[in-house]
């Protein structure tokens, strides 16, 4: 009875290895990511989702359609997601977007290329926060346009579509993702890069 009961106890073991090892291998897209933020950017570069039709109101307080209309077809779009008040990582993104700002017109393939910042913020980010951010960074808006979504609703849904997680943390600011997006005129989001990748993210559009 006791080899009996060794044997079953060997079995349950090895079954909940085996229930282990799969769940791990779900949750790192087979091993190959171990945070969630890896994970959302393996699935992108696998499977580009379809984003909706997004809603923006400009730091020229205009409203504004970045892709999903026939007219932005052929547009790419480098897109980064912020809020004005964050004095860390928000500026250092901005600071990311004014080197690939400087970079774009070297290049013929630059003419379809968009910078975009899109806060998350909107109780707080209105027309002149944007404006001053826009302002603080020389955005030039003809090259990269600082938006917030039109309404709860829509930014809700980019939340969802892109993966892009924002947490209060619980001292009046964010934490969230930091990365460069890079989004078809279509609306697929077609890759992720690290936001201290610019240079590598610039050259991956330019071949679209």
């Amino acid at each position: 009875m006791a080899r009996a009961s060794g044997v079953g106890t060997a079995i349950a073991l090895l079954a909940m290895s085996a229930i282990a090892a799969v769940a791990v291998w779900s949750t790192t897209s087979g091993l190959h990511a171990w945070t969630t933020e890896e994970v959302r950017r393996l699935r992108v570069k696998a499977e580009p989702p379809a984003l909706s039709a997004l809603h923006l109101t400009s730091s020229a307080a205009t409203s504004f359609v970045p892709w999903g209309r026939a007219e932005a077809a052929r547009r790419v779009w480098l897109v980064t997601f912020m809020y004005t008040r964050c004095p860390t990582l928000c500026t250092t993104l901005g600071i990311e977007l004014q080197r690939l700002q400087r970079a774009l017109g070297s290049d013929p393939s630059d003419a379809k290329i968009r910078l975009l910042s899109i806060s998350f913020d909107p109780v707080h980010d209105d027309v002149p926060a944007l404006q001053g951010y826009a302002t603080q960074h020389h955005a030039d808006p003809a090259r990269w346009v600082i938006a917030v979504p039109a309404s709860a609703s829509d930014l809700k849904r980019l939340e969802q579509e892109t993966g892009i997680v924002v947490i209060d943390d619980g001292l009046g600011g964010y934490a969230h993702n930091a990365a460069i997006h890079i989004v078809l005129g279509d609306g697929r989001l077609v890759r992720i890069f690290d936001f201290n990748e610019p240079e590598a993210a610039l050259a991956w559009a330019r071949t679209l």
